[in-house]
């Protein structure tokens, strides 16, 4: 369980959800690539306040997962602050350097709410 946590952890903070959420956030949805997974969030122009409002409101479990470790959360805005070309580059960094996390996520079962959650997410942070 405390393994689960920390890959969707991960993963919710790449993605910032967010996202980033992935190599930082975890779970990816079946057969999917990361970076797919994570694209809204990591195209999206929306400022990293924006995003943690609208994961309140649109997933409150995952927003207090993120908020419970302040330390992840203060290094996702760090990468989500970025540009988006920086992101992407990045993100695919992480990718690339991780390929077992990578493998997992992407035959994690529980991926298809993240996606769900993700693209919710990405949008609905202009409203925040």
């Amino acid at each position: 369980m405390n393994s689960f946590r920390r890959r969707t952890g991960r993963a919710a903070l790449a993605v910032g959800g967010m996202a980033t959420v992935a190599m930082l956030l975890s779970p990816a949805l079946a057969s999917a690539d990361p970076a797919e997974l994570a694209a809204p969030l990591l195209a999206s122009d929306c400022t990293f306040a924006q995003v943690d409002a609208a994961l309140h409101d649109k997933a409150p479990q995952l927003a207090a997962m993120l908020d419970a470790n302040p330390s992840r959360k203060a290094e996702l805005q760090r990468r989500f602050d970025q540009p988006v070309e920086q992101r992407r580059a990045e993100f695919q960094r992480l990718v690339d350097e991780n390929p077992g996390a990578a493998r997992e996520a992407e035959n994690d079962p529980r991926a298809a709410g993240l996606r769900e959650t993700i693209q919710a997410v990405a949008a609905a942070c202009h409203n925040y």
